[in-house]
């Protein structure tokens, strides 16, 4: 009889050292096992989330369930891919309650949630999220082809803000921009409508274009650091909601502050295009 031997930790750790290697060779290769690692972390987290949900609301700590499992997932998952965040301005991530807006690029940007995500804040997002591990339990989503639904999610997510003291993080962008030049999509106003009517301040958010670091067209998944600046809150308490000129200067203004910072904190062959 011939007896089958237990694979030792030490066999594990040269197999993963092994595959990592190859990952470093080949950029498809590294796309694909960053990618599996990524994935594998969210798939843990989520249930690691439920978790939290459970114990915290039983604690009386609802509010810290999200911050709790994003800033977990990405102490873990983060350093995992290879991947780093310099943070600049943090400090107003203290702002509360608030509307949090983002600029947003790719798929990783769940690891930018993770390293930065507020306390107190639920996110909102579009209806696919969902179905995506994590983000899928703990945001409030939006139908954007359901016009009224959309509306109506927005309007009771003033209210909460109001009511409850909570923030929200939101894409202004309303979908990847997936772009190789520092440059923004059209902001769609939603975020802003719903920071005048809850009289709460909007605090721009940006992320340097990191299209060299990741790009699933491309097949890359390198690591690097990231730059991320967190711009000062901006007050809107004097704006009428129903004044369509005011809501439209507020989302120009800061999509206009916005793209500035991102050409500034991009790498120079960004942010030098026109």
């Amino acid at each position: 009889m011939f007896e089958v031997m237990p694979i030792q930790p030490l066999y594990i750790t040269m197999i993963i050292g092994a595959i990592y290697t190859g990952s470093r060779i080949n950029k498809k290769i590294q796309f694909g096992v960053r990618g599996i690692i990524s994935l594998i972390f969210l798939l843990i987290f989520s249930a690691y989330g439920s978790f939290i949900a459970v114990l915290f609301s039983l604690i009386g700590k609802r509010g810290l369930i999200n911050y709790v499992t994003a800033r977990s997932y990405g102490f873990f998952a983060i350093p995992a891919v290879g991947i780093s965040f310099k943070v600049h301005g943090e400090e107003n991530l203290n702002v509360q309650p608030a509307v949090y807006i983002c600029n947003h690029q790719a798929a990783i940007d769940v690891l930018v949630l993770a390293r930065i995500f507020p306390k107190h804040c639920v996110v909102v997002g579009k209806a696919s999220l969902r179905f995506v591990p994590l983000l899928g339990m703990f945001t409030v989503f939006l139908d954007r082809k359901n016009h009224g639904s959309a509306v109506q999610a927005l309007t009771k997510a003033a209210d909460d803000i109001r009511e409850q003291k909570i923030s929200v993080f939101i894409f202004p962008e309303g979908t990847r921009a997936r772009l190789q030049e520092a440059d923004l999509l059209p902001f769609k106003k939603g975020a802003f409508h719903m920071a005048v009517q809850a009289k709460i301040p909007v605090v721009p958010i940006v992320v340097a274009n990191y299209s060299d670091n990741y790009d699933s067209k491309r097949k890359i998944f390198l690591g690097g650091e990231i730059n991320i600046k967190v711009l000062p809150p901006i007050e809107v308490s004097h704006i009428d909601v129903e004044n369509k000129e005011q809501i439209d200067e507020l989302t120009n203004s800061t999509r206009e502050l916005m793209l500035k910072t991102l050409k500034e904190i991009s790498p120079r062959k960004y942010s030098t295009k026109k």
